[in-house]
């Protein structure tokens, strides 16, 4: 696991989350705020979900062989 790709990905989720909260803290809370943060979160889980799968699917390959 030395040089996997899904490390580096996961480092820049989390920065981009810490990034967010920052960005969003103390402005108004109204739909074009609600929506780009939702947006934000949408593409942070759909992230993670792939990250999952590829670890899944990796351990599913690995018992097979």
């Amino acid at each position: 696991m030395k040089n996997d790709k899904r490390i580096k990905i996961l480092e820049m989720i989390t920065a981009d989350m810490k990034n967010d909260a920052a960005k969003f803290d103390g402005r108004p809370f109204n739909g074009k705020t609600v929506a780009e943060y939702f947006g934000n979160q949408g593409a942070a889980i759909a992230s993670l979900a792939n990250i999952v799968k590829s670890i899944l699917e990796q351990k599913e390959v690995e018992n097979e062989g």
